[in-house]
């Protein structure tokens, strides 16, 4: 039997929830995790490009070509979270089923690659529809190995916080142009793997399609 969802929500330094034991299956999640090795090394691309400095990748795989387990996890978050409703905002907000600017992400350590990702607000439109505004962004976390490096550091670019990682559990986090997120470097020989999602807004057309970092903000 599945354990129960337990659910935490939090506005400091900005709205964010999570959602322990997300997923009813856990091997359906390990299965999504071990999917991992099945993308081909040129199908992984640096997360804000290769100029961003950034250690974590994501998939530049079209849905017809994610891997079926990390597909149907990340369909699953897509049809099976409301952030509005969970969160009590109204934004209208719906998700992109091509996950587009989520997808699969790995930031690694496994093989010393030194993994991190630098403080940094998402991207507040989309890359192909300029007319759809970033809401919110869904991570589920598939790891099972665990170190405090892979907990999610954010920032109001005033206050600190951090969002915990943890198996099967689902960080949803209020996107705006202050919603600065990262990690610091990871500091033992894991992987930290999520799936994402991203959920929309129609909007007048927006011009910031890239992430946009800040490398004068430390975590502490």
């Amino acid at each position: 039997m599945a354990e129960e969802s337990i659910k935490t929500i939090s506005y400091n330094p900005y709205p964010w929830m999570t959602i322990e034991n997300f997923h009813p299956s856990e091997p359906m999640v390990r299965a999504a995790a071990e999917s991992f090795n099945d993308v081909m090394p040129l199908d992984w691309v640096k997360y804000g490009g290769d100029d961003a400095g950034q250690i974590q990748y994501c998939s530049k795989l079209g849905r017809q070509n994610v891997p079926a387990p990390a597909l149907l996890l990340l369909d699953y978050i897509a049809t099976h979270c409301n952030p509005d409703m969970m969160m009590g905002f109204d934004t209208k907000c719906f998700p992109d089923m091509s996950h587009y600017g989520g997808g699969m992400m790995i930031t690694p350590n496994r093989n010393e690659e030194g993994g991190y990702l630098g403080a940094h607000v998402d991207a507040s439109h989309h890359g192909i529809h300029n007319d759809w505004k970033r809401e919110f962004s869904a991570i589920l976390c598939l790891s099972e190995d665990y170190d405090s490096s892979f907990d999610l550091r954010v920032s109001d670019g005033k206050e600190q916080g951090t969002i915990p990682y943890k198996f099967n559990q689902l960080n949803i986090f209020k996107c705006s142009d202050n919603s600065w997120h990262g990690l610091p470097e990871i500091t033992k020989g894991m992987d930290r793997k999520t799936l994402g999602v991203m959920f929309w807004s129609k909007d007048k057309v927006g011009k910031q399609t890239k992430a946009k970092f800040n490398n004068k903000l430390e975590w502490k």
